[in-house]
C-alpha cells in the first residue's frame, strides 16, 4: 500500500500506453493497412483507421474492417500483425514529446505509477523497451488481455490500482482516447486526457482535464485539476 499523502490530490497515476506514453497509434493503423494490402490487395487510410479505432479492442477493428470490406482475415493474421508491430516498434517508435521527464518529476514525488493498456503483454513490453519507459514501472504494466475485460469498461483500470495499492478515488488516470476516459469515469478515477490533436470527444469538466503537452502534467496533478 502506498503512503498516502493528504497534502496532495493523488497516491497513483495510471498511464494508458498507446498514443499516451508511446506514439504508436500511427504505426498500429500503417501495420494494419500494410497487411491488408498485403493479404487482400485493399488499400486502407492509415489515418482513418487511426480516428475510428483510437484506444478500441484490436479484435473489433479487424471485425470491422473485415465486414466492411467483405473479407474474411486468415486465421494467422493476428500473429503476424503482432510480429510485424514488434518490428515497427524497434524501428521507429517514439515517446511521446517530454514523457521522460513528467514520468522523472512524478516520480521524485513519490507517487505510485503504472501502465495499463488494451494492448497484449508481448506489445507493451516492446513498446516501452523500444522507448527506453520501461525501466519506469518495473512489472506495474497491465493489459487487459489476462482479465479479458477491455476498456470503455472499468475493470482493468479497477485492477491496476489494487495492484498498486492506491484506492481509485486516489489515481489519476492519463489517456487519450474516449474508450479510456469512459473506463476511468466508471472506475470512479480523475482523467487527465492528452489531447494534442484534439481527439477526445466532450466529458464534463469534473471527468477530464486536458493537456497536450507534458510539461505542464505535474503541475495539473499537483493542482488535482
Amino acid at each position: 500500500m502506498s503512503d498516502r499523502d493528504d497534502a496532495r490530490p493523488f497516491d497513483g497515476v495510471i498511464f494508458d500506453c498507446d498514443g499516451t506514453l508511446v506514439d504508436s497509434e500511427r504505426l498500429n493503423a500503417q501495420g494494419m493497412a500494410d497487411l491488408f494490402a498485403h493479404d487482400h490487395g485493399i488499400e486502407l487510410d492509415a489515418a482513418a483507421i487511426e480516428a475510428e479505432f483510437r484506444g478500441g479492442r484490436f479484435e473489433t477493428m479487424i471485425d470491422t474492417l473485415a465486414a466492411r470490406h467483405g473479407i474474411r482475415v486468415a486465421d494467422d493474421f493476428t500473429p503476424r500483425y503482432r510480429a510485424y508491430m514488434i518490428e515497427l516498434f524497434g524501428q521507429a517508435l517514439q515517446p511521446m514529446p517530454g514523457v521522460h521527464a513528467a514520468i522523472e518529476a512524478l516520480a521524485e514525488r513519490g507517487l505510485s505509477l503504472c501502465v495499463a493498456s488494451s494492448g497484449p503483454e508481448k506489445k507493451l513490453a516492446a513498446a516501452l523497451a523500444a522507448t527506453e519507459l520501461a525501466g519506469y514501472f518495473g512489472e506495474a504494466v497491465f493489459s487487459a488481455y489476462p482479465l479479458g475485460v477491455w476498456k470503455p469498461e472499468p475493470d482493468l483500470f479497477l485492477h491496476a490500482a489494487d495492484a498498486i495499492g492506491v484506492a481509485p478515488e486516489r489515481c489519476a488516470v492519463i489517456e487519450d482516447s474516449d474508450a479510456g476516459v469512459e473506463a476511468a469515469r466508471r472506475a470512479g478515477m480523475r482523467v487527465f486526457g492528452y489531447d494534442p490533436h484534439g481527439a477526445i470527444g466532450a466529458h464534463p469538466q469534473a471527468v477530464l482535464t486536458r493537456f497536450s503537452d507534458y510539461r505542464r502534467l505535474p503541475d495539473l496533478l499537483s493542482a488535482g485539476a
